[in-house]
């Protein structure tokens, strides 16, 4: 490895019932393929790891955003070959505990919330007056994918992070291949499943993108993170696109855009259950996807 350089009008409720099937597509299916479990079987960079390698993982790691509690307003956005959407949304994090986006396309009227927690998935649908509550454990008996909740969150605040594990450390850095690229650092990692994780630093020294290839490399989904800006004396980015391709083609792509975030402040979160509102199951949300 080279010496690593360290500079700095249409039917109003179609289109609202699309937006819903298509967000839950682009935080679900996006976001459960982005946080696959790994035990162990990780990659490793091999004899000749040095000082400047070493140096350079740390420094990423100094670069970890760090909260308690997050909550912001952002712009949300969905696009695919068929569809252009947008609406205001809310986030709310608990670190280590759950993710709650709130999305409110019209005059901050809730239409939809999604929560996310260490062990289960919560959908609240306002429009069709139905929710689903699933456990990880029930969604992986019915798809290939396995949810793991630390990545998730690592992936909404720019973090690094070893799959289907929720701490890392300067000492694990041998567990990852790092590459330099003309400007950037790639720092790559393997799971169990052959899912590659590949994580891109740039010369600042701070994550600019995270992606997973499976292992035919027939899928990629890439998480870019843009515009940084200061919180709280940290670097937080603005912008974040998350976008899942197949072979050449974009399946789609989901951008936030953020107001700026406060953190660390006392946050309430809740996921009340209006009487005769029905229950309906992740298979069931999957059917109605499909029709969309």
């Amino acid at each position: 490895m080279t010496r690593m350089k360290r500079q700095g009008k249409t039917n109003r409720n179609g289109i609202w019932q699309t937006l819903f099937y298509k967000t839950i597509c682009g935080v679900l299916v996006l976001c459960l393929f982005a946080a696959c479990k790994s035990t162990a079987g990780t990659t490793s960079s091999g004899a000749g790891i040095t000082k400047t390698e070493e140096t350079f993982f740390a420094s990423v790691l100094d670069h970890t955003f760090r909260f308690e509690t997050l909550s912001a307003r952002l712009k949300f956005e969905f696009k695919s070959s068929e569809k252009e959407l947008s609406s205001r949304a809310q986030l709310k994090m608990i670190y280590n505990d759950r993710i709650q986006l709130s999305l409110q396309p019209l005059l901050g009227i809730e239409m939809f919330r999604i929560e996310l927690t260490t062990d289960s998935v919560k959908i609240l649908d306002r429009m069709n007056k139905c929710f689903m509550t699933e456990s990880y454990e029930n969604i992986k008996g019915k798809s290939t994918v396995d949810f793991n909740f630390n990545n998730l969150q690592a992936l909404f605040t720019n973090n690094l992070f070893i799959p289907g594990e929720s701490n890392l450390s300067a000492k694990q850095f041998r567990r990852f291949r790092i590459t330099e690229d003309n400007h950037s650092v790639n720092l790559k990692i393997k799971d169990e499943t052959g899912l590659l994780y590949t994580f891109t630093a740039g010369e600042d020294e701070r994550l600019h993108a995270t992606s997973i290839h499976d292992k035919s490399d027939k899928y990629t989904l890439t998480w870019d993170y843009s515009d940084f800006q200061a919180v709280d004396r940290q670097r937080f980015p603005f912008k974040m696109e998350a976008a899942l391709t197949s072979g050449d083609k974009k399946q789609g792509i989901v951008t936030l855009t953020f107001s700026p975030p406060e953190i660390n402040s006392p946050l309430k979160t809740d996921f009340n259950i209006p009487a005769g509102y029905k229950q309906v199951t992740f298979s069931q949300i999957l059917k109605l996807l499909d029709k969309q």
